[in-house]
């Protein structure tokens, strides 16, 4: 599913109206009406309902919403924030039949603010609608909305229902202006926005519900949207059936490198998820010291130790050594249970500098490559100029250190933040947490919203790295991998929360319910 930013909807609306001489009015009627429907679906029992009205095309639609729900036979209260000189022309000719049809309405002042307070105390079970503000907000709240929405949250009792999205939000952002009220559902008119999905704004949104305007999807084409919402029909799109006459090796050989003394697990379970996930072959290089825990982990993968029984890290030379074990190799996973040392950040260096294969980077990798900026030249070096070769998984904390900023910083903008390195860096960028963003070199992004907190679980970003990398070793492209690996890792997530309880979550169950999850998908 597209998600559209503000410019984008606006240039919808404006070819609609310019080019296919559709008039405004109508749409705001359409707009309207749809969203009564689902309110009257919605909320059949319920009689009374508290319109919320701006001065704009958002408070438009709000009042043709109380027009129709008056129409069958609901009692709709509407409460404006602007005298009708003050709205915009459309707007204006929905105010007046709203008069003429005797629906009530109150204009918000200081001398009315008292009869908002005592509707919402004396009519429990009214569903509140907030069509205050759209998608043209730029700047924090002011007075009168700042307080409708203050008298409101102080009855949490009323479930409530933004039209496009909840007033408080900008549409473009997961960045909160102000508190917005917290949604049961927001409708999302068209197409959803960027903030109905993105943290923290998507908390406040609820379940969002696309209300089709019947706007010509011809239109959508010519916008060239790249910010889609991952679901199954997607994942359908690109899956790759195995042929028949094939053999292992035609599924591709994923070489990890990782593992350090005391930490066999992180590089175990990304070896074993490159499998579940499809990979024909996998190769681990490890230091000798997790040689016989790491094996004990699975049957399938193989190994090339480095150095003795007692070699704790991978090291230089251990780096020059990886490299000559590239060559008949598909896809590369660095850091998981690597550690961040001195001779772990040479290894790193050594590595790169011979990699010229699709590559994921997670864990101790993008700590040192935080320390050490200068290594990202040598990924760039590694990338095809569109999607890039390499990938990178980053959590918050590894993002903000990535980009010189607070985890906070990351958390308020988790969208712009992923876009930004990954333009910055040239890399595929999977910012992991609640949304988790896929983000490409080319403005390209994804959001899944499957997952839960079950997940929160040591090794499952070990997981997702070494399924990424098995999908890019069967020839996915890297943001096909990134996006699919993801979508799957957290659909997986979900499984298993069902059956288990969010305790019951373990990074090797989640391997091994990926592969279950892609062919309940694709079959």
């Amino acid at each position: 599913m597209l998600i559209t930013n503000s410019a984008q909807i606006r240039e919808i609306e404006r070819i609609m109206i310019e080019e296919y001489c559709y008039p405004s009015l109508l749409l705001m009627e359409t707009a309207g009406r749809r969203c009564a429907e689902f309110l009257l679906r919605t909320y059949p029992d319920t009689r009374d309902f508290l319109i919320l009205c701006g001065p704009g095309n958002n408070g438009g639609d709000g009042i043709v919403i109380a027009r129709y729900l008056y129409s069958q036979g609901r009692h709709p209260q509407v409460f404006y924030t602007r005298p009708s000189t003050q709205m915009t022309g459309d707007v204006q000719v929905n105010f007046q039949i709203l008069e003429k049809a005797g629906i009530p309405h109150t204009y918000y002042t200081d001398n009315t603010a008292a009869d908002l307070a005592r509707y919402l105390k004396e009519t429990p079970s009214c569903v509140v609608v907030d069509a205050l503000l759209g998608t043209g907000t730029r700047q924090a709240l002011k007075s009168p909305v700042k307080d409708i929405l203050d008298t409101v949250r102080e009855y949490p009792q009323h479930a409530v229902v933004a039209i496009d999205l909840p007033s408080g939000l900008l549409g473009d952002t997961g960045v909160l202006l102000n508190e917005p009220l917290s949604c049961a559902h927001t409708l999302a008119l068209e197409l959803p926005k960027i903030c109905h999905y993105v943290q923290p704004a998507a908390e406040y949104c609820g379940k969002v519900e696309v209300i089709d305007l019947y706007m010509y999807g011809t239109i959508l084409d010519r916008l060239g949207i790249k910010f889609e919402l991952l679901n199954d029909t997607l994942i359908r799109e690109w899956y790759l059936p195995r042929r028949e006459n094939t053999h292992k090796g035609s599924y591709g050989h994923v070489m990890l490198a990782g593992g350090s003394k005391g930490k066999p697990g992180a590089i175990g379970l990304a070896a074993q998820a490159a499998l579940e996930v499809g990979a024909g072959l996998c190769t681990a290089f490890i230091p000798g010291s997790i040689t016989t825990a790491f094996h004990r982990q699975g049957m399938e993968h193989m190994s090339i130790p480095y150095g003795s029984e007692n070699a704790a890290y991978l090291n230089e030379t251990a780096g020059d050594v990886f490299g000559s074990y590239l060559e008949d190799k598909s896809a590369v996973v660095l850091g998981p249970g690597l550690g961040n040392t001195p001779e772990t950040a040479v290894f790193l260096r050594k590595a790169l500098e011979r990699i010229k294969l699709p590559t994921v980077l997670d864990a101790d990798a993008l700590n040192i490559l935080a320390e050490h900026p200068d290594l990202w030249k040598l990924i760039a070096e590694n990338s095809d100029g569109y999607y890039s070769n390499t990938v990178i998984t980053p959590h918050p904390g590894e993002m903000a250190r990535l980009l010189g900023v607070d985890t906070d910083d990351i958390q308020k903008r988790r969208y712009e933040q992923a876009l930004k390195l990954a333009q910055l860096r040239k890399v595929v960028v999977v910012l992991k947490g609640a949304g988790t963003l896929i983000a490409a070199p080319n403005g390209t992004a994804y959001i899944c919203t499957a997952g839960n907190a079950g997940m929160a679980t040591a090794g499952a970003g070990d997981v997702l790295s070494g399924v990424v990398a098995g999908l890019m070793a069967q020839g996915y492209n890297s943001l096909k991998a990134a996006a699919m690996g993801v979508y799957l890792h957290a659909s997986a997530g979900d499984c298993l929360t069902a059956e288990l309880g969010p305790e019951g979550v373990t990074a090797g169950k989640i391997s091994s319910a990926v592969s279950p999850v892609l062919h309940q998908i694709v079959d």
